[in-house]
């Protein structure tokens, strides 16, 4: 696997045999024989002319494999799982289906005083995207022309309980929380609703969705906030890889 990981690395243009053990620290025989038994199984390719290696078609027909495979509710469970417990908070991933932010997963806190997305009066549809951290994370990773796309596409129920514009106030939060990796909402969206959110990236580097916990105002403390931001982008980080993503562009650069 490790000889199979530093032909990905090469790059494009592949890399030469003994480039490629010295990354590894084998033997050329050793790793000559590796390499035949890849290009064997359509892992890797050698190029004729140069003779470097490179990956071959056969990573590329797993790899749409592992994708059709890969229902990320299914994955992010056990993500979602440890942070829930960890946190002891309401734990939620969220998408945007259109103009709204839909929550596809959620475990509700499960202490008497909790924040339950779920509910009507908390229905994440209901609020402004840039009111709470999930939605502040999913307008964030548009770029400019998508985000305008959906305001004007948007329907005009949403303009009702959307009214804000695009306004250089936003974008300077939108900056700002792509700057930052993540986002938060101090009872922003609802009096007494605090939370948290970082972007979970496919391998496009595009955000497939945010993961997010929310919690009572009436826990909220600088050091407390400090706690669930470091869970929550944890969390974001290790499912992200195994989604096979990345950041995309100036995510996390300040």
């Amino acid at each position: 696997m490790a000889l199979l990981d530093a032909v990905a690395r090469s790059g494009p243009g592949g890399a030469a045999l003994r480039e490629l053990c010295q990354t590894v620290g084998l033997h050329q025989s050793t790793g000559r024989t590796i390499l035949a038994a890849l290009v064997t199984h359509g892992l890797v390719a050698q190029d004729e002319r140069s003779r470097y290696y490179r990956l071959g078609a056969r990573v590329f027909t797993l790899n749409q494999m592992y994708l059709a495979q890969t229902d990320l509710t299914v994955v992010s469970a056990p993500v979602m799982r440890a942070l829930w417990e960890q946190t002891a908070e309401t734990v939620h991933l969220a998408v945007l289906q259109g103009a709204r932010r839909v929550n596809i997963a959620v475990l509700v806190s499960p202490q008497l005083l909790n924040i339950n997305p779920s509910g009507r009066a908390n229905d994440a549809s209901l609020v402004p995207l840039e009111k709470t951290a999930a939605g502040k994370v999913l307008l964030a990773a548009l770029e400019p022309d998508e985000l305008s796309a959906m305001r004007r596409n948007a329907d005009w129920e949403y303009f009702a309980a959307h009214p804000r514009p695009l306004t250089e106030t936003l974008q300077d939060e939108l900056r700002e929380v792509r700057a930052d990796g993540y986002a938060t909402n101090v009872e922003e969206g609802a009096i007494g609703v605090c939370g948290v959110s970082a972007p979970v990236w496919d391998q496009s580097g595009r955000a497939a969705a945010a993961l997010a916990v929310g919690y009572p105002a009436a826990r909220y403390s600088p050091d407390y906030a400090e706690a669930m931001r470091k869970a929550v982008c944890d969390a974001a980080a290790e499912l992200s890889a195994i989604m096979g993503g990345r950041p995309a562009g100036s995510w996390g650069t300040p």
